[in-house]
């Protein structure tokens, strides 16, 4: 084929090409077929990943997930609202971000708890500044209680923060369920010890009571943090009513504001802690 052929089939292809860009110009798709190509993308975009089958004894199950550790700093809090999902926040008390996170947590329509520091049974590790130990006076606990309550405001119920040789002592529990009753809070426990005696001490003193289910990050490595969601999901669907724990962690954070929205429209409830308290 020689140069001139070429140039001439060149040319034909671009006028070619012309007229039908000019032909669509004057002869639009119909408006209904434009916004349902418009929608289609739009839906392909927004598409979210499904979560694998699982068997559903039940129907919208309640879920509750308590973070720990608040009151270090505010470092996370953003991206904590961000999720906006219920989460309940459970703050220790007199540190440098406590009095704040509770206020701030609040104005979001959050529902906070104090998380008190309580003895453990391990000498290795750094216990908060007024911990209530084995061995005190009632009236000694009671003042600790007081004052650390006072850092929280608009605290709805108390969590034991560590606490595994504490929540061993019923006379000890008792002292602070008392306190609580007058309060109008619940208690919810972390069961960090098998042998914990809140729940007798609980019905003694008639507050309203809740403990844990299930860890979600004793590791931060973000696959166990998502393997324990999903454990979390099978669980919920099988026995309606789940609480699980886990900490301010940017990690954390991450996996829940990637998977409670998922779970959520899988059918299940995410609800604050105290309407599972009883």
């Amino acid at each position: 084929m020689d140069k001139r052929r070429i140039i001439i089939i060149a040319v034909a292809a671009l006028a070619l090409i012309a007229f039908y860009v000019y032909w669509l110009k004057l002869h639009p798709a119909p408006k209904y077929i434009i916004a349902k190509r418009k929608a289609a993308a739009v839906s392909i975009k927004k598409k979210a990943p499904a979560l694998p089958p699982i068997i559903k004894k039940v129907k919208q199950p309640q879920v509750a997930i308590v973070m720990d550790d608040f009151g270090y700093n505010m470092n996370n809090i953003e991206e904590f609202f961000a999720i906006k999902q219920p989460i309940t926040l459970s703050i220790l008390p007199d540190l440098a971000y406590s009095t704040k996170i509770a206020e701030t947590a609040h104005s979001h329509g959050y529902e906070a708890i104090l998380h008190l520091p309580l003895e453990p049974h391990r000498k290795d590790v750094r216990q908060e500044i007024d911990t209530i130990k084995s061995g005190m006076g009632k009236n000694e606990i009671i003042a600790r209680l007081r004052k650390e309550m006072e850092t929280v405001p608009y605290i709805v119920g108390v969590s034991n923060h560590m606490g595994s040789k504490s929540t061993e002592e019923k006379g000890l529990m008792i002292t602070i369920f008392e306190e609580l009753k007058k309060k109008g809070l619940y208690f919810f426990d972390s069961l960090t010890s098998r042998e914990s005696v809140c729940s007798q001490a609980a019905k003694l003193t008639g507050i309203r009571y809740a403990r844990r289910d299930l860890f979600l990050d004793n590791s931060e490595d973000i696959p166990y943090i998502e393997k324990q969601m999903m454990t979390l999901r099978k669980t919920a669907f099988a026995h309606r009513k789940v609480i699980a724990v886990c900490h301010d962690r940017k990690n954390t954070i991450a996996t829940l504001a990637k998977f409670m929205p998922l779970m959520a429209r899988d059918g299940i409830r995410f609800v604050y802690l105290s309407e599972l308290a009883s």
